[in-house]
């Protein structure tokens, strides 16, 4: 299976790979926006929870999210990343470089960067997170971007001491366009992530799990879970 190797392939990319066997109501730019954000990080991956009350430094990260999307594709897609979430100026810089993998499909390679900024960090943290998202299939032709914000809202439920627990809710909207050939379509779709985080107070190391959902009728929703170990901070 080939995606984005046609401008019909690329417009209708949640038919001919995301969902094969499924109807869906809205148009060719709602598809190609939900294509768009399902095969770049914005949305293949669970998002990470607000930075955590605790000042930490720099992490390396591993993220794996899957989607099964059922009909005639019958083998799940598999999402893996590795980046990094690093501490600049007020905020995280976040990295993602990845691919994704399945039995039925060729596969694609796919890098993210977004920039979160804390707006309270206490008991309760909220932050700011805007994002850009690029793909490319390793066969044929076409691109995916995507560009997104989102308000990543998480709450501690810890001591002053051990490690921090923070179930959280990731509410936001991106932007995804895929272009093949001449041609290209685009829209705008609302998503929703969260989870459970667990994160080490006096160091850099963290383990999430969780969901992110792009919708669309009859859309599917990501799985995954992420590990980011590092230095503290000093």
């Amino acid at each position: 299976m080939h995606f984005m190797r046609t401008t019909l392939a690329g417009a209708l990319l949640a038919v001919a790979v995301a969902a094969p066997s499924r109807t869906f109501a809205q148009d060719a730019g709602d598809i190609a926006a939900y294509a768009a954000l399902s095969f770049t990080p914005l949305g293949a991956f669970v998002p990470l929870p607000p930075p955590p009350s605790g000042i930490r430094g720099s992490a390396f990260v591993l993220r794996y999210g899957s989607i099964d999307i059922g009909g005639e594709l019958a083998s799940p897609l598999h999402h893996f990343s590795i980046g990094g979430d690093l501490a600049t100026g007020r905020g995280r810089l976040g990295l993602t470089i990845g691919g994704t993998t399945c039995e039925d499909c060729d596969g694609n390679i796919m890098a993210g960067v977004d920039y979160t900024v804390p707006l309270t960090r206490n008991v309760l943290s909220v932050a700011l997170r805007p994002a850009f998202g690029f793909s490319k299939p390793l066969e044929g032709e076409g691109t995916a971007l995507s560009f997104g914000a989102s308000l990543p809202l998480g709450l501690e439920l810890s001591g002053s001491t051990g490690p921090s627990f923070i179930p959280y809710l990731v509410p936001g909207i991106g932007f995804g366009r895929v272009s093949g050939d001449e041609d290209s379509e685009s829209g705008m779709r609302p998503m929703l992530g969260g989870g459970f985080a667990i994160a080490g107070r006096q160091s850099a190391v963290a383990v999430h799990l969780g969901f992110q959902k792009v919708f669309i009728d009859d859309g599917e929703t990501t799985f995954g879970v992420g590990f980011s170990v590092g230095r503290k901070a000093p």
